[in-house]
Formats: structure tokens, sequence, C-alpha cells
């Protein structure tokens, strides 16, 4: 059996949008809670620097579980806030340590690193476009 049979598909092209709106959509109705799929929106924005680090320091020691553990976490958490081309680079640094190479997984990561920021601009600027403002008898 070929070796890319086992490990699975080559890594994909990265997505051309950056944030997928409906996403955020799609979990508020699931939440009944549009106030609630924000916060978790903003949870995510507020822990993504540490999963990054997390992960990039992972990869560095050549630790698969635990760069696992937040690449997986990582890959979840932008799906469900939408970040599409994040998550797309996640899945291509999983890929690359599910298939055993450890160089080109770092090297991924830190592309991956280097482009969360946009990601994170992207997602806040949404939820500011998005956001309510406080009616008149609410207290600021």
């Amino acid at each position: 059996m070929a070796a890319d049979v086992v490990v699975g598909r080559p890594c994909p092209a990265l997505a051309t949008q950056e944030l997928d709106p409906a996403a955020l959509t799609r979990l508020a109705a699931e939440l009944e809670s549009t106030d609630l799929a924000r916060s978790i929106a903003r949870t995510y924005l507020r822990m993504l620097d540490g999963r990054l680090s997390r992960a990039s320091d992972a990869l560095a020691r050549h630790d698969e579980n635990a760069a696992m553990d937040v690449l997986l976490s990582l890959r979840v958490s932008s799906a469900t806030v939408g970040l599409v081309r994040l998550e797309a680079a996640v899945l291509c640094v999983i890929d690359a340590v599910r298939r055993g190479d450890p160089g080109v997984a770092c090297e991924l990561g830190a592309s991956m690193a280097r482009n969360a920021p946009a990601a994170g601009t992207a997602l806040r600027a949404h939820l500011d476009s998005t956001s309510t403002p406080a009616s008149a008898d609410e207290p600021s």
C-alpha cells in the first residue's frame, strides 16, 4: 500500500477567504444566542496567541502528542468561529505531523502563526461591524 494512502491526502491549498461570517450565524442559531456566539468568538481571540505559542513550542520540541492536542483544538475552534483560511493552515500542519515530517510541520506552523494576525483582524472587524449599539435605555 502506498504511503500516501496510509497517511491521507496531501495538504490542500489555503482557502481564499479569511472569514466565513455564516459560521457565527450558524453557531448563534445552534446556541440560540447571538451574544453567546459572540462571546465564544471573543474568547477565541483572547486565546489565539497562547494556542499559537503552545503549538510552536510543541512543534519545535517535536512533541507530536502535544502538537496534535493544541492543533486539533485550534482547528475546531477556528472552524467554529469561521476562520476558514486559518483552519486550512492548521490542517496543513496537522497533515505534516501525521506524516511524521517535523521539519515541514515546523515550517508550516511558522507560516500559520505569521498568517494568524490577519485572521484575528478579520474576526475582530466582523464582530465590530455586526455589534448592536446599546439602546438609550441601557446603562453604559
